[in-house]
């Protein structure tokens, strides 16, 4: 059911607000933040529908100042809970956040709000899906804006499994294999107990996520300066314990300290995400980092195969994802060769991530 038809829907001239409700797509329950009218009564047409989809650490609030300001010039704009976050279910095993039961989700979610195609915008995880969307269902895709994360047109194996080669096989290897491994964060989110912790640090783990930008934030300096994954008792000369993430110190314990949030985050927005966070937990969330390798292997049919849409991608010159892709340079010219449609490639100075 659309919001429209459950009375939901704001409809009214004001929309410089933003509301939330629910509905049920893709066989669960999806948590919708939304800003204007699905109708235009003046000129008696349906507005455009955008969708605009969270990564992590996240939930819809990113997308507040972006909602009410497309509501402003006539688009309806919606922005969910992603499977796993806030008020959208969160099923329990890895399996069900699969590349295709994510896009289904998209798709079910414009189909619940009786449209047939919609502009995307997704950040971090989100770009990814709004890339894969474009992909998997491209008659669906009026056009995408990723932010963050640039398209990746060909991927000769899985990502955790160039992760595991990359830092050392934490997550399957044998016992050396893993007490030799370093960190990485992804392979981190791999670890049983990894949600358990995140969920006795949230407000650590988020503040210094949003808040760190390597060169730039005043900070003080993190509790764990090693790069190995797992922390051996200095002591005994052995590892203390199971090789989980409860002897594996999270990115929060890697990260320096912010001895402030920064400018973008007031302290009253920082609290709403703690709140959200404290309340759904992390386990959600995770489960996108453990679908990689399973994802790679039923899209393999994709690689090689280039965005048709119309494409605007803006990114961080800090933004440590952007840096991971070879930076700026590397960026636009890789989404240059394949998406044919760039429309711009917009690098903000002095941005991280967020």
């Amino acid at each position: 059911m659309s919001p429209a038809a459950s009375g939901c829907c704001c409809v009214g001239a004001n929309l410089t607000y933003m509301k939330t409700t629910h509905i049920k797509a893709n066989g669960i329950h999806h948590k919708l933040a939304y800003a204007g009218a699905q109708f235009n009564d003046q000129a008696n047409t349906k507005n455009p529908l955008i969708l605009f989809l969270h990564g992590w650490p996240d939930f819809h609030f990113s997308f507040r100042h972006q909602l009410m300001k497309c509501a402003q010039h006539n688009y309806f704009a919606v922005a969910p809970d992603m499977r796993g976050y806030g008020g959208t279910s969160a099923p329990t095993t890895t399996k069900e956040y699969n590349v295709y039961t994510l896009c289904n989700d998209v798709l079910g979610i414009m189909h619940a709000l009786d449209y047939e195609q919609c502009f995307l915008v997704g950040h971090d995880w989100g770009a990814w899906l709004a890339w894969h969307m474009c992909l998997i269902y491209p008659d669906a895709v009026v056009a995408v804006c990723a932010l963050s994360v640039p398209y990746v047109i060909h991927r000769p194996k899985g990502l955790l499994t160039h992760l595991k080669q990359e830092y050392g096989n934490c997550i399957s290897g044998t016992l050396q294999e893993k007490q030799g491994s370093r960190f990485n964060y992804m392979l981190h989110h791999n670890l049983p107990h990894a949600a358990e912790e995140y969920d006795k640090n949230v407000r650590e783990a988020l503040y210094r996520i949003y808040g760190y930008i390597k060169g730039v934030t005043e900070c003080d300096d993190p509790e764990v300066d090693t790069d190995e994954m797992f922390l051996l008792d200095k002591k005994r000369g052995k590892f203390d314990g199971d090789l989980t993430a409860r002897n594996a110190p999270g990115l929060w314990k890697r990260l320096p300290r912010p001895k402030a949030l920064p400018a973008w985050i007031p302290e009253s927005d920082f609290e709403r995400y703690v709140s959200e966070f404290e309340k759904t937990g992390f386990s959600g969330g995770l489960h996108w980092y453990q679908t990689p390798d399973l994802n790679w292997g039923l899209t393999r049919h994709l690689n090689d195969t280039k965005i048709t849409q119309p494409v605007l991608f803006i990114g961080g010159d800090l933004d440590v994802v952007i840096k991971t892709h070879g930076g700026a340079k590397s960026v636009e010219t890789h989404l240059v060769t394949s998406c044919p449609r760039l429309h711009k490639c917009v690098m903000l100075k002095g941005c991280g991530h967020w």
